[in-house]
């Protein structure tokens, strides 16, 4: 089935995709287009008018700068997946970059796009969470910043005002001694997450200073776990502290049975995953 007519916009700067943005009735915005396109091909998703920002060449960017690494709109999955800098310093983007769908779909779709999307179930806002990122938008009244921590709302529901454009995601520069890592669970390759898990601690002197901790798939947004940070910090690694940073961690989950699993397993799966995060995590630090 092809998708209903449309009418095609392909701004080449943010300043004319957000006057788009202002003007046009209803706009839909495109950029990997991996979950736009099949809705769009079967008629679930019926635009008027789609802003295309593939051709807004400053969005596109995987760079360090200012304290942060900063990912621009139009950063394929496949661009954290190969880069040298990610797999060097921030090992739970490393880790979760190739879990996500398959080659097709990482090769095109963005990052910002999904979490844009704002899927409970998808990787990068779990991620995100756990390094204490920001979400930046543009709009008609200039920048705005946006904490992980209170970007999601809802399922598919986020903070992003219909007028604004997010132009990328960032994250804190890791320090000497932090280290992170993502574990997922999933049925089979390309299937969304069961359960996932990001971690990320930072040592000093062999003891934890500060921790983030953040789950997938387990609750209506992707959700930070506050419980198994204050758990973690100030504290030396240890398999019974990971364990108990792991109880912490289920108990918050809040899982629905379906057809691939209970939700007695997924949260039993959220406390085991986080303790192998977690180890990960302090062997990256040291």
């Amino acid at each position: 089935m092809k998708a209903a007519q449309f009418e095609h916009h392909e701004p080449t700067t943010v300043e004319e995709a957000v006057s788009l943005l202002g003007s046009l009735d209803e706009p839909t915005v495109l950029a990997g287009g991996q979950s736009l396109i099949p809705m769009m091909r079967f008629r679930l998703a019926r635009p008027e008018t789609v802003i295309d920002l593939n051709h807004i060449a400053d969005l596109d960017f995987l760079e360090e700068e200012n304290g942060h690494l900063r990912i621009g709109a139009l950063c394929r999955h496949v661009d954290i997946e190969e880069s040298a800098l990610v797999a060097e310093k921030y090992g739970s983007f490393a880790d979760a970059a190739p879990l996500v769908a398959d080659p097709q779909i990482r090769n095109r779709g963005t990052v910002v796009g999904s979490v844009a999307q704002s899927d409970p179930k998808g990787d990068w806002g779990t991620v995100l969470l756990a390094h204490d990122g920001e979400v930046v938008a543009a709009g008609p009244d200039g920048e705005r910043v946006m904490p992980a921590a209170e970007f999601f709302l809802l399922p598919y529901d986020n903070m992003l005002g219909e007028d604004e454009l997010i132009t990328e995601l960032r994250v804190p520069t890791p320090s000497a001694h932090e280290g992170s890592s993502y574990h997922k669970l999933k049925r089979k390759v390309g299937d969304y997450a069961m359960v996932g898990v990001a971690a990320r601690v930072v040592l000093d002197e062999g003891v934890i200073t500060d921790a983030g901790v953040a789950l997938t798939a387990v609750d209506i947004t992707n959700v930070s776990v506050p419980d198994a940070e204050e758990i973690l910090e100030g504290e030396t690694p240890s398999g019974d502290l990971f364990k108990r940073a792991g109880e912490a961690a289920a108990e918050t989950a809040n899982p629905e049975s379906d057809e691939h699993g209970s939700a007695d397993y997924k949260e039993n799966m959220t406390r085991v995953l986080t303790q192998r995060a977690l180890a990960d995590a302090v062997e990256r630090a040291r």
